[in-house]
């Protein structure tokens, strides 16, 4: 398999797999971590969706999602939000901010910003 031609053989199945790896990296970080965020957002704003009016929501929302977010059962990208500025409240919607990036040698660094909204339903 590797005798004759085995350093083209070798090259191609090496640039093979660096893009492989690019690509599950890449949407790693674009589809993936954004949708375990909003997954976990939604999954504290479960626990305080019944609460009204929208005052008391959002103040029980960000005790739940604080609470959250420095614990150990959140996310790499939940974790990062904290040291991340624009995370909070925009009128009755929940913004979460956080920056990922690509790092892969030989490649320029591949950096994004995500910002991810969780609407805070009326239930009045």
């Amino acid at each position: 398999m590797f005798s004759g031609k085995s350093g083209l053989f070798t090259f191609l199945l090496v640039v093979f797999i660096l893009i492989v790896s690019v690509t599950i990296k890449y949407l790693s970080v674009v589809s993936l971590k954004p949708a375990k965020v909003r997954a976990e957002l939604e999954e504290i704003f479960s626990r305080v969706d019944n609460v009204t009016p929208i005052s008391l929501l959002k103040a029980e929302f960000l005790k739940e999602w604080g609470e959250y977010r420095y614990s150990d059962e959140c996310s790499w990208a939940v974790s990062a939000s904290r040291m991340y500025s624009g995370n909070g409240f925009e009128g009755d919607a929940y913004v979460v901010t956080y920056a990922d990036s690509i790092e892969f040698p030989g490649f320029p660094t591949f950096h994004c910003e995500f910002r991810i909204e969780k609407p805070m339903r009326r239930t009045n």
